[in-house]
């Protein structure tokens, strides 16, 4: 018996040595292929991606021929389930698949295949008979949206022929497949027309440029700034975008944002002119007078604007920032609004908008516009680009017209990307990498059954602060990644750790092609919180770079690769200056990020806000309260409502007795940002029973506005409400628009 149990525990032993192994060769087969799931760069990111052993060895030019051998095929297909712009991919070690339902699904493929290449095939100069080798995998994948677009603005700036190929290049490599191409403003007119030659010899030409923002007081260059692009250029920049399956949406701008077209044929202005093409940034009164000639005018610039893009199914009319003071005033206009039995001067303009859309409609093309044409009445069958949020979009579709999201919270690419002190110049705003990616098209207000009618995103560039293509590409890259992956992907694959840790990857593709990319998003990122275990205000440091460290000081000293390595947050004992730095690899990775932390009653402390504009949250929701008192032009911290009052309630945990509140806001009219007319200071123990110790009118001058009250009592919640002045006034800088209303950090003493 016991030479049986012998055998029998033998027996036993080896089952479990087998089951162990077998165990083990799954765990390491299941995490090799979890670990090459996150180890791939493809951006953006495929819908399935299946990772196998070994590696396919080829090079550039067999693969571009996507000739059929014994070792490749590119096969065309009648697959339904990955659509007209999907394919699949399978590699194994001897053979590259592809299949696809049409050549752009063949294009796209081949940029992938590109991604999953040594980052070297994208160098300048690199021999497409080098061979390279590709991973075994298997990849099915197609785009989540039909529209994924890019914005250039060339009108404030523009930029040369070689930098508009170079730009759509990227777009393609990230395959997005709409370029819009914002050609006329007020500061500028783009493109040749032939029929009416001072387009091109006085609206493309502006005397000189204001220098800096608007309230910068540097006064102007003095220096003559112009130039446009012949119809010869044009055509040969739309073939390129073809050969590169990217459509370009030419946008030409109407009624407003006029300016410059009206200065070179100020007849069909209201006034009959004399105008000037404009040089300073900003909404103008200028704009087109709905005669019979005007639209004539209009009729045959359009003519030959669709001869010059044939492939493009779709032409932008602007239709936005309209002021109406020059339609109110103007016989012409009043007797137009009579005739055609119109309510008011909105609707004036949606009549304008419907008459150049069903000559455009007549010539095969489609209308596309900005949000405000919505304000008179949709037009008839327009596709609306939404940008002053979401609402655009969603009063669109509940008319059953299709929406392009350009959200400008989300999606204005001109905006500070980064703390404005490290950064070069911008319009304003705050638009990190992670909030551009965070965003979803399809908002939650759209059922099901409309989604449909979301036809994408698109980024906008708006140059205003953007004279060269080098600031330009800083500007766009790398969020237009995020742009480009939230137009493709699936919303259920996306992750932003996993993005970045592609993207970092991804970085030396943008360096084999020269691109002067943002490290932005590297930067030391700070957040006040209140200690729960310290009971005392603590900052907390990040970074979005991977596998970094970030070092610093807080006795005023530069931070170097030997400084205090951060682990944990730093206590606020007093008021401090925190500087830090990101490391990688002993190598700097990020600016030098420095703040002054005052501390006070209210640091750390949370807060309640209504109606916070996203485009000016102050970065996080202790923004009011994270002890630092933001400078003028540190648009990411000032803290904003859009069009709305400011309601604040800040808990200070327990009674404590205070004796002065003290606050600040911002006046700048010409960048639309308005100072309250009034702020009014309330206190209470419980949250529910109101005192209110003043109320006080502001009298506001330009630049920052101190307030301050006085309090001397005890108390657990303070509250600031702050009246905005609603809409911009009659004859200001953006007339009739919401006016942005900006607070400082709230100091409790």
């Amino acid at each position: 018996m016991q030479k049986y149990s012998k055998y029998l525990y033998i027996c036993i032993f080896k089952i479990y040595v087998m089951r162990s192994f077998i165990t083990f060769c799954f765990l390491l087969f299941y995490f090799t292929y979890i670990n090459a799931q996150e180890n791939i760069s493809i951006i953006p990111k495929p819908v399935s991606y299946i990772p196998f052993e070994g590696v396919y060895k080829t090079n550039m030019n067999t693969i571009m021929s996507k000739l059929s051998n014994a070792h490749q095929s590119f096969t065309l297909v009648n697959d339904l389930s990955i659509g007209k712009e999907g394919y699949r991919i399978k590699v194994t070690s001897n053979m590259l698949s592809v299949t696809a339902n049409s050549e752009v699904g063949f294009f796209y493929a081949i940029q992938t295949l590109m991604q999953l290449m040594p980052p070297q095939v994208y160098t300048q100069g690199f021999s497409d008979l080098t061979e390279v080798s590709i991973p075994c995998c298997e990849i099915i994948d197609y785009p989540r949206f039909p529209y994924r677009g890019l914005h250039l603005d060339v009108s404030r700036h523009i930029f040369p022929v070689s930098f508009i190929k170079k730009y759509i290049d990227l777009m393609a490599m990230h395959k997005m497949n709409f370029f819009h191409w914002h050609l006329t403003d007020d500061q500028g007119w783009r493109i040749e027309i032939k029929q009416y030659p001072k387009l091109q010899e006085i609206a493309s030409k502006r005397k000189e440029t204001w220098i800096g923002h608007y309230n910068s007081g540097l006064g102007y260059d003095g220096k003559p700034y112009g130039g446009y692009y012949t119809q010869k250029e044009v055509k040969e920049i739309v073939d390129y975008a073809k050969s590169k399956y990217i459509t370009i949406i030419p946008e030409i701008e109407l009624p407003g944002h006029a300016q410059a077209a009206l200065a070179a044929y100020p007849e069909f202005s209201c006034t009959g002119g004399p105008h000037q093409v404009a040089t300073t940034w900003g909404v103008f009164d200028e704009v087109y007078c709905p005669t019979e000639e005007t639209f004539t005018f209009l009729e045959n610039i359009l003519t030959e604007v669709i001869a010059l893009f044939p492939n493009s199914p779709y032409i932008h009319v602007g239709g936005d920032e309209c002021p109406k003071t020059r339609w109110k005033t103007c016989p012409k206009c009043q007797e137009r609004i009579k005739k055609e039995g119109l309510k008011d001067e909105h609707e004036l303009q949606t009549y304008f908008v419907n008459r150049i859309a069903g000559f455009l409609y007549n010539h095969g093309k489609q209308v596309i516009g900005w949000d405000e044409v919505l304000e008179g009445g949709a037009p008839n069958e327009i596709i609306v680009m939404s940008w002053r949020g979401e609402e655009g979009a969603i009063s669109a579709v509940n008319q059953n017209h299709y929406a392009i999201m350009t959200p400008n919270g989300f999606m204005y690419l001109d905006y500070y990307q980064g703390v404005p002190e490290s950064e070069p110049i911008a319009i304003g705003g705050f638009l990190t990498l992670n909030r551009v990616y965070s965003y979803d098209p399809i908002p939650k207000e759209i059922p099901i059954e409309k989604q449909h009618l979301i036809m994408g995103l698109q980024g906008n560039l708006w140059t205003e602060y953007i004279p060269t293509s080098k600031h330009a590409e800083y500007m766009a890259y790398p969020r237009a990644c995020a742009i480009a992956e939230i137009g493709w992907s699936p919303v259920e694959r996306k992750d932003y750790n996993d993005f970045l840790s592609r993207l970092s990857i991804h970085f030396d593709r943008l360096d084999a092609l020269n691109v002067n990319y943002a490290k932005s998003h590297f930067a030391v990122k700070a957040v006040t919180v209140w200690g729960q275990t310290s009971q005392k205000p603590e900052v907390q440091l990040t970074t979005d770079c991977k596998d970094c460290e970030i070092r610093y000081t807080i006795d005023g000293k530069e931070p170097t690769n030997k400084s205090q390595k951060y682990v944990n947050p730093i206590i606020l004992e007093k008021s401090i200056t925190i500087k830090a730095i990101v490391f990688k690899n002993g190598k700097i990775y990020s600016p030098i990020y420095s703040e002054n932390f005052q501390l006070s009653l209210s640091t750390g402390k949370s807060y309640s806000m209504n109606h916070v504009n996203p485009a000016y949250s102050g970065g996080h929701k202790y923004a009011l309260t994270d002890g630092i008192v933001a400078q003028a032009n540190a648009w990411n911290r000032w803290v904003g409502t859009l069009g709305k009052d400011m309601d604040v309630t800040i808990d200070l945990n327990k009674t404590t007795p205070i004796n002065k509140v003290k606050m600040q806001f911002y006046n700048a009219p010409d960048s639309w940002i308005y100072a309250p007319t009034e702020v009014s200071l309330f206190v209470s123990n419980d949250g529910i029973q109101w005192q209110e110790i003043e109320s006080k009118k502001l009298n506001p001058i330009k630049g920052v506005i101190d307030v301050e009250f006085k309090v001397k009592s005890t108390e657990r919640f303070v509250k600031v409400v702050a009246k905005s002045i609603g809409k911009i006034p009659k004859d200001a800088q953006g007339a009739g628009n919401d006016a942005h209303l900006f607070c400082n950090e709230i100091v409790i003493e």
